[in-house]
């Protein structure tokens, strides 16, 4: 699934830089072509993603991304993290449009306050790809790249649900452990997830929205839960990112 998102938004990014050269050829710009015709300084594509808590974006995303646009052709990509801050995440795109960047292609750690990057990009005229989440309140994306989000959860319940039959559990209980709050994606995978718990029957001891998807957070409030709720048979649902110590407990 992160494979297709990922051809998604370089397809999108392709689509977008080949508006610009076009554009570009047919002006005498310096930085896009030198007085001999040849080949100018790389197009800088900005890469805004927010944290790296989670086993992905450091790992797999941001060296696919760039190995990607770099087959392309001339093109840099000007990478920055948040760590799960957007304040600085902010900081990092003012810097990024400022130093010239073509596309920015943006994973804001607030769907809400993300806003404000992409009208930051609209005077400039660059235009800002939504990736993974969802920048909310803004008419102003070029486009938006993820996953079907609730089909995700969906998913993820049945899986749970599939085990406890083979495991042949009877009254199931479980620990219902969400990603953020505010993340936009983790709302729709929660909302995909109750539609299938709700239908069945599972009882749901108690839900917790991780803050940050913090690993660490969520080990802590699935170790209380459990000692609170001995003698259960429990199971907890996690976010893909939790340890395997926490993600099926007894």
């Amino acid at each position: 699934m992160m494979k297709l998102g990922y051809k998604l938004a370089t397809v999108a990014v392709g689509a977008l830089l080949t508006a610009t050269t076009l554009t570009a050829c047919g002006s005498s710009d310096p930085e896009t072509t030198s007085s001999d015709g040849s080949a100018g300084p790389a197009v800088e594509i900005g890469l805004l993603l927010p944290e790296t808590k989670t086993t992905r974006y450091e790992p797999f995303d941001r060296p696919l991304f760039e190995a990607k646009m770099k087959s392309l052709g001339n093109y840099d990509v000007a990478y920055s993290n948040a760590a799960q801050d957007a304040a600085k995440q902010q900081q990092h795109a003012e810097s990024a449009l400022t130093n010239g960047v073509k596309v920015l292609v943006l994973g804001p750690v607030n769907a809400q306050s993300a806003s404000s990057i992409v009208a930051g990009a609209t005077a400039p005229e660059v235009p800002v790809i939504s990736y993974d989440r969802l920048v909310a309140g803004t008419p102003d994306l070029a486009y938006y790249i993820s996953f079907h989000n609730e089909q995700v959860g969906v998913l993820q319940a049945n899986a749970l649900m599939d085990k406890l039959t083979k495991d042949g559990t009877k009254d199931p209980s479980i620990l219902m452990v969400n990603g953020s709050s505010a993340d936009g994606n983790a709302v729709l995978f929660t909302k995909g997830a109750h539609s299938v718990f709700d239908k069945s029957e599972v009882k749901i001891l108690a839900k917790y929205d991780t803050p940050d998807w913090s690993p660490d957070k969520a080990q802590e409030w699935v170790a209380g839960q459990v000692t609170q709720h001995t003698g259960r048979s429990t199971r907890s649902t996690q976010p893909m990112t939790a340890p395997p110590a926490v993600q099926w407990q007894h």
